[in-house]
């Protein structure tokens, strides 16, 4: 089974199913099941600990702007369903933009892949 990082703070939001979407830079393989992981301690230096096997359904291109007065801008081509700080497993907007605020740099745009995700029995 193919293995992806996550973060410790999403492991929640993906038991409970509330994360259904993640955002990387490439898209994982629709269809094929995959072992979402998080280390136990320091990346790489620590045992990696297994969240949930999850199945990639979909995916979009979403472009995510920081401009240079602080406020992010998520476009992407989902259209439908619940907020995406929701599906991306965050507190709140604010939580959310703070997370890419600290990844994207004032006045860039970064293109990722937002990808939508189930859970499956292992």
């Amino acid at each position: 089974m193919i293995k992806r990082p996550l973060n410790a703070r999403f492991r929640a939001a993906v038991l409970n199913g509330r994360k259904t979407t993640t955002i990387r830079d490439k898209a994982w393989p629709v269809g094929i099941p995959i072992m979402l992981y998080s280390w136990s301690g320091r990346p790489y230096r620590s045992k990696q600990i297994d969240v949930a096997p999850i199945v990639v359904m979909g995916f979009w291109t979403i472009r995510i702007a920081h401009r240079v007065d602080g406020v992010m801008g998520y476009d992407c081509g989902k259209e439908s369903g619940p907020e995406l700080h929701v599906t991306e497993g965050f507190a709140s907007q604010e939580d959310m933009d703070a997370w890419f605020r600290a990844k994207v740099k004032p006045g860039k745009v970064v293109r990722k892949t937002l990808m939508m995700f189930r859970r499956v029995e292992a």
